[in-house]
Order: structure tokens, then sequence, then C-alpha cells
């Protein structure tokens, strides 16, 4: 088995269209998920007002398994998708080994 890795990274709402063509753009990448969740955090000063009342932002989570070697350019390419917006951190990504992998 190769050394795969799952890339996880948490992006908000404004950024979904250019994380996906960012994305399709890379020939070596097999695919990836992509899934809406409520991103709750002490530091919510990005937060717009209704959201700050309500203690969440809508946002996604990608998930893409990737070969070792490829995930430093998965992150350079998603890196490239970032908000100009003022005090936004970018998007936030960390990686998990995969142990097995198959089809069932």
């Amino acid at each position: 088995m190769k050394n795969l890795e799952v890339l996880h990274a948490f992006f908000p709402l404004e950024l979904r269209d250019a994380v996906v063509d960012t994305l399709l753009e890379l020939d070596n990448l097999s695919g990836f998920s992509i899934v809406p969740i409520d991103g709750h955090s002490r530091e919510n000063s990005q937060f717009d007002k209704l959201e700050q009342v309500v203690g969440y932002r809508h946002m996604f989570r990608l998930e893409v398994i990737v070969d070792a070697g490829l995930r430093q350019q998965v992150i350079t390419q998603l890196r490239q998708c970032r908000s100009c917006k003022p005090g936004d951190k970018g998007i936030r990504y960390y990686v998990t080994p995969i142990l097995d992998s198959g089809h069932l």
C-alpha cells in the first residue's frame, strides 16, 4: 500500500467554488469529498453579526486522500483560494495517516 494520508480542510462558504475548481485542476488527485458543517470557535471575530449571535459559522469540510508526496502540492494549491477579508486566517487544515484502505 502507498503512503496514503487524509488531508482535512475547513473553509467558509464563499470559497467553495474556488476550492472545487482548484482541486479539479490537479491531475494526480483521484477525488475528494466536501460536506457542510457548522463551525464553532472562540475566535469568532471573523464571523458576521448573525454568526456571532447564533454562535457558529456555516462552513465546509474537505476530505481528500493523497499520497504523502502529493500533500504539499494540494496544500499549496488550496492556499491560493484564501479570502482577502481582514482577519482571515486562511483555510485551516490537518493531516491524518491512513493505516489501511480498500474497497468492500
